[in-house]
């Protein structure tokens, strides 16, 4: 039952994505990152300039008052990071933040998830393995890698 809800989240932070993503292909970047932040605020209770400011271990701290909900809040908040990384690609601003927090996130939530769905975020986290750069050789990150199988 805890997947099948988990499954009808991602749907709906699918089409909160899309949402989003529309407004940015359409040039509304503003609108886009306004609501980013209103996403994130209802997720996490932060923005993601806030949240970017933190460490990763600092927001799987935050993330675990979150029980039951907290692959769902994570992987939310990571899909969020990678829309924002696209705007900042676009900006020409480097997203470093947004990779290392996406990044750990879904490589802490990829257990929750159902089979089908774990095959997609393997996928990303593989991506996002190969844009992090040096950041891969950092403690943290690289344990996260290992137990991933990345």
């Amino acid at each position: 039952m805890a997947r099948d809800y988990i499954l009808r989240m991602i749907e709906q932070i699918a089409a909160m994505l899309a949402s989003i993503l529309a407004k940015k292909d359409a040039g509304q970047i503003g609108e886009a990152s306004k609501e980013l932040d209103g996403n994130s605020l209802r997720t996490i209770g932060m923005t993601l300039e806030n949240l970017k400011k933190l460490s990763p271990e600092a927001v799987a701290q935050l993330l675990e008052g979150s029980g039951a909900l907290r692959p769902v809040r994570a992987i939310t908040l990571a899909e969020l990071l990678l829309v924002d990384a696209d705007i900042l690609e676009a900006k020409g601003e480097p997203p470093v933040a947004n990779l290392v927090h996406a990044f750990c996130m879904l490589a802490d939530s990829i257990e929750a998830l159902n089979a089908e769905d774990q095959i997609v975020y393997r996928a990303k986290l593989k991506m996002l393995a190969e844009k992090l750069g040096e950041y891969r050789t950092h403690p943290y990150i690289g344990e996260r890698m290992r137990r991933c199988g990345l």
